[in-house]
């Protein structure tokens, strides 16, 4: 019997990492991502917002100050995939992202 709320398919903690393929910024980022009824958030980061939409697509924006960034992709099954874009400290950084369910 399908959910009453299809985004909830993906909900759980993901082990996310974010590499850089292009600018300053460090080479790559790890960390938790939780994503509850559709609605990602990183736990100790209140400065972004994101959505996984029930077929899996996702966005996720953020800004502090000067900085800010956008990652989108897909999350399937298990595992997500995109790619990140992001204006830190007046430098522009970009690259890939995955994720894997815990």
């Amino acid at each position: 019997m399908p959910s009453a709320n299809a985004e909830d398919k993906f909900d759980g903690t993901w082990n996310g990492e974010l590499v850089t393929k292009s600018g300053p910024c460090d080479a790559a980022y790890r960390g938790a991502v939780q994503v509850t009824n559709g609605i990602v958030q990183v736990p100790g980061v209140n400065a972004l917002s994101g959505r996984v939409s029930p077929n899996g697509s996702v966005i996720v924006r953020g800004s502090l100050g000067e900085n800010h960034g956008v990652a989108s992709g897909r999350f399937s099954g298990n595992s997500g995939r995109g790619t990140w874009q992001a204006h830190v400290q007046n430098k522009d950084c970009s690259g890939v992202w995955n994720a894997q369910r815990q």
